[in-house]
């Protein structure tokens, strides 16, 4: 059932994208990469994915951007940040812009994996 589910990785840096992509395909999940926001844009247009983890710091349009325009045209898809930055208040702006969830760097795989299954439930 989880083949059926889709997940963008959005994140400038291909080794982290690669990292991701092995590990949700490894449990079941069909997923994309995009190493920039327009190119996220691109696939969430083309692919309507489920879930995105979202990087904030990129090149060109930035995790703020990104997250503002997806959430305008597809406000049910569920949103998992992804960053190493650490900004005063983030997960309030965050969640006030339509984020569901914010996991730090260096990426905690099971964390990943918890968060991505309590969203699972309300997309089955």
């Amino acid at each position: 059932m989880k083949r059926k589910i889709k997940i963008l990785i959005v994140d400038d840096e291909a080794s982290v994208c690669l990292l991701l992509k092995r590990h949700l395909e490894s449990i079941g999940f069909q997923a994309f990469v995009a190493t920039d926001g327009e190119q996220a844009l691109d696939i969430v247009r083309e692919e309507k994915p489920a879930i995105m983890t979202l990087d904030i710091r990129m090149p060109g349009l930035n995790g703020y951007e990104v997250l503002e325009k997806v959430k305008r045209r597809y406000p049910e898809m569920f949103i998992i940040v992804i960053t190493g930055i650490d900004v005063p208040n983030m997960e309030e702006m965050l969640e006030h812009s339509g984020a569901h969830a914010l996991l730090r760097k260096p990426i905690d795989l099971q964390q990943l994996s918890d968060t991505i299954d309590g969203f699972v439930g309300h997309l089955l």
